[in-house]
């Protein structure tokens, strides 16, 4: 009988706090310069491989990471994705490229082009391009055998769902929920997924959660936001090379006090790592079971039919007629109600420069061991996610957003009737009524056909 393989697994870490001048996303002007830091940035890896199979996840502290950010004819997530594979031989469709979505880090979706306002970053873009490519070479080459073990563990306090809906058929926020028997529709997840790998030579740790981390946005300093000071606490007392953090289906979850101060971002992250310290400590011992080595991975392409979008004509004509207005304001009053009207009608004109057509959106599932990674390529709402964790067959599952790309907003069919901000016209949002539906099917049956395919 041939041997059981060997689970070999290696984790690495970069620094990539931008500089000052590089924009984050703002509300008008869409993007504005960062003037300083308040915590680094980072991208944090993991490579494994048990002599057959090999896979990769990035975890990156950005806002998303658009495909088309380079610019007109490259793909970011694929020359990254080629990287690589050429150096490290793991295939490129093996390898998970997530943003954490932290608001306070620099804007590198295509909700506002970049390179149309700022063209010099491309060279900023490059080196961010490289040093992410250089954290997965670096874990690769420092992979050794070793255990995976993995746990859920439970965070309430931290999170709460925006777009609470009442028997009455009102959208409320957090502040206004009425009692208990009015609410009709609630849905958010505390579970905190945690993978824990012990090697010979180094330790390295997957963490979970499902919350917007825009507890700071629109501010002048970079920071990680919670997910960060999490990820740094656990690297600090459990003595890991890296502590990845993989953003659940938070579409429409955000912190219990909304956007307020660098205070809660501590809060927060000490909350969520106090949990994940005392899972991972009670995991963290030998005679606890391991997952398993069995690795794989499989990715596919959902072509959803795109919203309908607006009549451009006669927005560009109030944006012109809204910019000769601002032009020529000369007291505070009429310069606010031009800039109130350019914002309304930018945010249409951005979703149709986006083009028409279906969206192309990856669905990718990795497994690890008895532990999966479904991943999609924008912003599910977390009904979603719950749905997809409940059909697992995994002990651990993560459904990880912001991963492989950005496509907005993957709203719930019925929050298309309720409104609100989400399904509203902007580039935000590009997938039809029923595109949630059609992502979270085809990331479900990815994910049976990627655990099915492989022995335990």
């Amino acid at each position: 009988m041939p041997p059981a393989p060997l689970l070999r697994a290696g984790f690495a870490k970069a620094d990539i706090t931008p500089p000052p001048g590089v924009p984050y996303l703002s509300y008008y002007p869409r993007q504005t310069p960062f003037v300083g830091v308040h915590d680094r940035l980072h991208a944090r890896a993991l490579a494994a491989e048990n002599g057959s199979t090999a896979l990769a996840v990035l975890s990156v502290d950005s806002l998303g990471l658009s495909r088309g950010v380079l610019g007109p004819g490259r793909d970011f997530i694929g020359e990254l994705r080629a990287r690589v594979s050429l150096a490290t031989g793991i295939p490129a469709d093996a390898i998970l490229i997530h943003a954490t979505h932290a608001h306070s880090t620099p804007q590198t979706t295509d909700i506002d082009s970049l390179l149309d306002a700022f063209p010099a970053l491309l060279g900023w873009l490059e080196q961010l391009l490289e040093r992410l490519a250089a954290a997965l070479v670096s874990a690769w080459h420092a992979r050794d055998r070793g255990t995976l073990r993995g746990t859920v563990g439970l965070a309430p306090g931290i999170a709460w769902n925006r777009r609470i809906v009442t028997t009455a058929g009102r959208l409320v926020r957090l502040q206004e929920r009425p009692p208990d028997d009015q609410v009709l529709h609630e849905p958010r997840d505390d579970r905190v997924p945690l993978l824990l790998f012990e090697g010979e030579t180094q330790r390295g740790a997957v963490l979970g959660f499902t919350c917007h981390p825009v507890t700071v946005q629109v501010n002048p300093l970079a920071s990680a936001d919670y997910p960060g000071v999490a990820c740094d606490i656990l690297e600090r007392e459990l003595d890991l090379a890296a502590c990845l953090f993989l953003q659940g289906a938070c579409g429409d979850v955000n912190p219990v006090r909304g956007t307020t101060d660098f205070a809660d971002v501590a809060r927060y992250g000490r909350t969520l790592a106090g949990e994940a310290l005392r899972a991972l400590s009670l995991l963290d011992h030998p005679a606890q079971p391991g997952l398993g080595t069995a690795l794989a991975s499989r990715t596919t392409t959902v072509f959803t039919p795109r919203r309908e979008l607006p009549d451009a004509a006669p927005l560009l004509r109030e944006r012109a007629a809204a910019q000769e207005a601002l032009a020529a304001a000369t007291d505070d009053a009429a310069r606010e109600q031009a800039t109130a009207t350019l914002r309304r009608v930018l945010h249409p004109l951005g979703l149709c420069a986006l083009g028409d057509g279906p969206v192309a959106v990856e669905v990718q599932a990795l497994r690890l061991g008895d532990a999966l990674i479904v991943a999609v390529e924008g912003e599910l709402f977390s009904a979603y996610g719950n749905a997809l964790k409940a059909a697992s067959p995994a002990a651990v599952t993560f459904v990880a957003g912001y991963s492989n790309g950005y496509q907005g907003y993957f709203p719930e069919p019925r929050s298309w009737d309720e409104g609100g901000y989400e399904p509203s016209l902007g580039p935000w949002t590009r997938v039809g009524r029923l595109g949630g539906d059609e992502i979270t099917a085809a990331a479900l049956a990815l994910a049976e056909q990627v655990w099915s395919e492989v022995p335990a």
